[in-house]
């Protein structure tokens, strides 16, 4: 999982990177429009077409360098904002720093890219026609090569902003999914910390028992607590306890996938109340499953469904490799791993019969949990001094903690989504603010011949939402493709959700029409005489 999200938000900054450079291919390509009869005067006083290309590669590197070192500073800023706020989002995020092999490859990368990215438009300026050049006076913006490259840009950039903002769009609806999922408890209220009993004072079960016993009473009577509760793997804790059972009267397992695995927990008879897990058959365990009395279990609904298919499980007999329990009850299903975890079999032991020494204490309160813990750590110390209470949580912080990563992953793809829009925007306005200015004769002639306003408008509007369509086409079959790589960060959502892919192209298309109305209304306010003396 780490791995995959390593990948995809390494994809993420790479499409950001490259939209951000085709946004500065795309001024580099204006400014040496803008630029054509310099070009053409120096390579009229002697000057080879390397000379001009050189220099422009040299603007485009130092651009790049600039860029590269603001965006250091930034990641240095973002970097203590991930150790205050991400250690529990990012593993070992102490660890990472802004090392020397990090600013070497941040210099190398900013090289590269203005390297590559202004070769373009450096030897599209340099390959200019001079005589055509200083016959027009300057009066046109760049050839048919430079639009094409100009218009092939921003087809680019809006096929990678599609794609970044299709991603982020299912890991919103995943995670809003993730969020409706029912862990099978009521975690409100609910309050987990963690104790330890040495094994040289508690080795006898019948001691961990009887510290049980005495603590759960105690606690019970502290006021605000509705119910407390032993249990050695509580849900969320990332800990599971995973045992083979065989079934009396039914075969053993022939191989490793014929095998009755479940997950094994041991109990106090409060928990089930203290979690508010419904009991579906028979009941829960009493004071009376001591340690000398038979040993009986509690299995979940899917345990019976798999295992004891159209059977009544009460009275039947399981054995863990420790001996036999007899099957008294039967409970609702939990997700103990996690909100998108599967549910799986299940089966509940009475901790006085199967006494951990690592165990969890769950409390059910009236009020806010955590203002219980130092009664609580009151309680377990005036019992025994030397037991240290760690790991507290509420219930709700441990099922945070379980989705945590996906927040994270949701949240970097995000902006780096929404970024790649800004970039978008900009760089179509850019492109259609070029081509009005260029247009500028054409328009006042338009104008002048009785054109509309409107018709003005819809012609630099429409100029601009070609490239857009044919971006967001092209966008739409790479995203198809590519994020079926993503399944694995998905909970309930196909990679291929439609409702997502028409939410995000309608919100592409909407912001590319805003960018092109805006230089295109100013298009609309050429005045058609100033237009026609244009140069």
């Amino acid at each position: 999982q780490i791995k995959l999200a390593v990948q995809v938000l390494s994809a993420a900054v790479m499409f950001v990177l490259l939209i951000a450079c085709a946004n500065v291919a795309n001024l580099l390509l204006s400014f040496a429009s803008a630029r054509q009869k310099e070009f053409a005067l120096r390579a009229a006083l002697g000057a080879g077409r390397f000379r001009i290309v050189r220099q422009l590669l040299t603007e485009s590197i130092l651009l790049a360098l600039l860029g590269g070192g603001f965006g250091v500073l930034l990641a240095y800023g973002m970097l203590r904002l991930f150790h205050l706020y991400g250690a529990r989002q990012l593993p070992r995020v102490e660890q990472i720093t802004l090392d020397t092999r990090v600013l070497i490859f941040s210099a190398a990368l900013s090289l590269l890219t203005g390297l590559l990215f202004g070769l373009a438009p450096a030897w599209q300026a340099a390959r200019n026609d001079l005589n055509q050049t200083l016959k027009e006076g300057g009066r046109k913006g760049g050839g048919v090569g430079s639009q094409r490259m100009r218009k092939a840009l921003i087809v680019a950039e809006v096929m990678l902003s599609l794609i970044l903002l299709v991603g982020a769009g299912l890991l919103i609806k995943s995670f809003w999914r993730l969020q409706q999922v029912q862990p099978g408890f009521n975690p409100d209220n609910l309050l987990t910390l963690e104790i330890s009993l040495p094994e040289a004072k508690y080795a006898e079960p019948q001691q961990r028992a009887a510290f049980a016993q005495t603590a759960m009473e105690r606690l019970s009577t502290l006021p605000g607590v509705q119910s407390a509760a032993f249990i050695n793997h509580p849900p969320f804790s990332n800990r599971f306890g995973i045992n083979e059972f065989k079934i009396e009267g039914k075969p053993d397992a022939q191989t490793i996938n014929d095998a009755r695995l479940a997950g094994q927990r041991s109990i106090t008879p409060e928990y089930f109340r203290a979690m508010s897990i419904p009991l579906l058959q028979g009941r829960v365990f009493t004071d009376a499953d001591s340690v000398d009395a038979p040993r009986v279990a509690i299995i979940s609904q899917t345990f019976a469904s798999k295992f004891l298919p159209n059977e009544d499980p009460l009275g039947k007999r399981l054995n863990n490799g420790g001996g036999w329990f007899t099957i008294v009850g039967v409970v609702g299903e939990v997700k103990h791993g996690g909100l998108d975890s599967e549910l799986s079999p299940h089966v509940y032991l009475s901790y006085a019969q199967s006494s951990p020494l690592r165990t969890r204490i769950v409390l059910r309160t009236n009020n806010d949990p955590l203002s219980y813990v130092a009664a609580v750590r009151k309680q377990i110390q005036s019992l025994d001094s030397d037991l240290p209470i760690y790991e507290v949580f509420t219930m709700n912080q441990l099922i945070e903690q379980s989705v945590a990563q996906r927040r994270f992953n949701l949240l970097l793809l995000s902006v780096f989504a929404i970024v790649a829009l800004l970039l978008a925007a900009v760089g179509i306005y850019g492109v259609i603010s070029h081509s009005v200015a260029e247009r500028t004769n054409e328009i006042g002639i338009r104008m002048a011949r009785g054109a509309a306003r409107r018709d003005v408008l819809a012609l630099i509007v429409g100029q601009g939402m070609k490239l857009t369509l044919l971006g967001v086409v092209f966008g739409l079959v790479a995203s198809f493709g590519l994020t079926r790589l993503m399944q694995g960060f998905l909970f309930g959502v196909s990679a291929t959700n439609p409702m997502t892919f028409l939410v995000v192209t309608l919100m592409l298309t909407t912001v590319a029409v805003l960018a092109c109305w805006l230089p295109a209304r100013r298009a609309t306010q050429v005045d058609p005489l100033t237009a026609l003396r244009y140069e």
